[in-house]
């Protein structure tokens, strides 16, 4: 088999996509991935304390792309025996570099003759931690 020499693929120059909703199969088959390539996650996540007064500015680890609005999901890790109400809002819009959460806490009392729960003044909402994720659209 003289002249004949072997193709042999080379590894891509530039790192893989970005994760995607939907898989896409490669087209290039005289390039491959290195074993310890990785790929861009569409996810950002913490587990963080709000200050006292409820508030938590959550600038992510790594941004998005410029211009990407985020979708924003947080809940409150809330302790043993807490009864109250509490809740997570996003203040503002979240941006590709962050966003801005607010912890809300309300008493909660039982009116026992009646059966009835009632939902009274906003409780002070304390050090809490929150879990957050962002993710591109």
């Amino acid at each position: 088999m003289s002249g004949f020499a072997p193709v042999v693929p080379a590894p891509a120059s530039t790192p893989p996509p970005a994760v995607a909703d939907s898989s896409v199969t490669g087209s290039d088959p005289m390039q491959y991935a290195l074993s310890n390539h990785t790929h861009a996650s569409k996810v950002r996540k913490i587990r963080a304390q709000c200050l006292a007064d409820g508030t938590l500015a959550w600038t992510y680890s790594t941004p998005f792309d410029n211009g990407v609005v985020p979708i924003v999901i947080a809940v409150a890790e809330v302790s043993p025996g807490i009864t109250d109400v509490v809740n997570v809002q996003i203040s503002g819009t979240p941006t590709a570099t962050g966003c801005n959460l607010r912890l809300n806490r309300t008493q909660q009392s039982v009116v026992a003759l009646l059966g009835l729960t009632i939902l009274s003044v906003p409780a002070s909402p304390g050090v809490q931690w929150i879990h957050a994720v962002a993710i591109a659209p």
